[in-house]
């Protein structure tokens, strides 16, 4: 049992986790997940804030996990997230400094969001590498009020951006070669371009697509109900040899992230002159059968899930989750420091 766990709070599910990373192997106690509470992020009600506790508790228990200390990670979609590029400051100049300059990222008046800056590296022309992350406090209170209310000290908020980038560059560096990571989330999709051997990721961007939207726009041209069409994309995705031809419906919204893929490619190319090798997936993407299959027939680079076989520690978690471990590597990620 580790003295801390991890709490991923995603607008479609809560997914949690207890582990423990030895000598660079990470062993897993425990994954669960169940649905997040209804509206729990449109919605910032004390009611919401309870039941969302409750889900909380009762996955604890079922777990078992003794711990009451959680690092706690929130999707792309509910935050502002940009690279920068700033000289070497001192620190309260540096803030000073991306503060002035918060507006051109962050759509909201600055008393609204917290900030929070994380130096990733010092880089070689004597800039520093930071990762600028702001988001709503209306939203982080409700979190803080949910996780006090069952109990849970937070120790660490963060989100998918900052938990990811740490455990693919610092936890597990796999990456050797120029590679896009693609974060299919719900709400929204995120994209990272790692080039190494730059110690971070170069480019970040976004997408409007998650797997709500093609869910609904899937629903709405369908005579499918939303648990119905939940159950076509699982089971039949993008196949056009399937009892029904969803990838019809579904192409307009699907095209458009493939669009958005290829966009983030040649950024990389015409930005850095460094060609794309391979393509990783994570979050939502097991939800779409044939998602990475056509990927990569539109890309024509290797596409699969974020691969974590060879630093996990084999035992009945890794065996009961073994067709959808990509879909906990952001709650893996915030937990490991």
């Amino acid at each position: 049992m580790a003295s801390t766990f991890s709490i991923d709070i995603s607008e479609q599910y809560t997914r949690v986790a207890d582990m423990v990373l030895n000598k660079g192997k990470i062993e897993l106690y425990s994954l669960g997940y169940d649905n997040t509470a209804l509206n729990f992020y449109t919605n910032l009600t004390d009611q919401s804030a309870k039941l969302q506790a409750q889900l909380l508790s009762e996955l604890r228990k079922e777990l078992i996990i003794n711990s009451s200390v959680a690092h706690v990670v929130i999707p792309d979609s509910l935050t502002y997230s940009q690279l920068l590029l700033m000289p070497n400051l001192p620190e309260d100049e540096l803030v000073k400094s991306i503060r002035l300059q918060a507006d051109e990222f962050v759509p909201l008046p600055i008393d609204d969001v917290y900030i929070d800056l994380e130096v990733v590296s010092k880089l070689q022309n004597n800039k520093l590498l930071i990762v600028f992350i702001a988001a709503q406090k209306k939203i982080v209170d409700h979190i803080n009020m949910t996780l006090n209310l069952a109990g849970i000290e937070p120790g660490t908020l963060e989100n998918e951006l900052s938990a990811v980038g740490r455990f693919v560059s610092e936890v597990y560096t796999f990456i050797k070669t120029p590679s896009l990571i693609i974060n299919f989330g719900f709400g929204s999709s995120s994209m990272y371009v790692m080039t190494p051997p730059f110690p971070y990721f170069q480019i970040t961007r976004t997408s409007r697509i998650g797997f709500d939207i093609i869910l609904r726009d899937l629903v709405a041209n369908s005579n499918l109900t939303s648990d119905k069409a939940f159950q076509a994309l699982s089971t039949i995705g993008l196949s056009t040899k399937g009892s029904i031809n969803i990838y019809a419906t579904i192409f307009p919204v699907m095209n458009e992230l493939f669009a958005e893929i290829e966009k983030t490619i040649l950024m990389a190319k015409e930005k850095y002159h460094v060609s794309i090798q391979n393509v990783f997936l994570f979050n939502y993407d097991s939800y779409i059968a044939l998602l990475h299959e056509t990927i990569q027939s539109k890309v024509s680079l290797p596409t699969q899930s974020l691969p974590l076989s060879s630093i996990l520690v084999p035992n009945l978690v890794t065996q009961t989750f073994s067709h959808m471990l990509s879909t906990f590597i952001p709650v893996i990620a915030t937990h490991l420091r």
